[in-house]
């Protein structure tokens, strides 16, 4: 759903990411996650570990300029098993 999102809204947030402020879907990301500092520690490390894998991700296809579709970006995470 977030790739969707990404794509549907590309002209933002590429716009976002020419002016080198991607960095800030960073802490959006993490809310997602509902990480917290209190959560067990298992729980806490597992969703930090998620949230940054997703963010370099995305981060990564703003880069390459979104070549790839939001389908293709869903089919290449799975195919990582994350």
């Amino acid at each position: 759903m977030i790739f969707d999102h990404f794509e549907q809204h590309r002209e933002f947030y590429q716009l976002l990411n020419e002016r080198r402020l991607i960095y800030l879907l960073k802490d959006v990301i993490l809310d997602i996650m509902e990480l917290k500092p209190d959560l067990p520690k298992t729980e806490a490390y597992a969703k930090a570990f998620a949230a940054y894998i997703l963010y370099g991700w995305i981060e990564v296809w703003f880069w390459r300029g979104m070549q790839e579709s939001a389908e293709e970006m869903r089919e290449l995470f799975q195919s990582q098993g994350l």
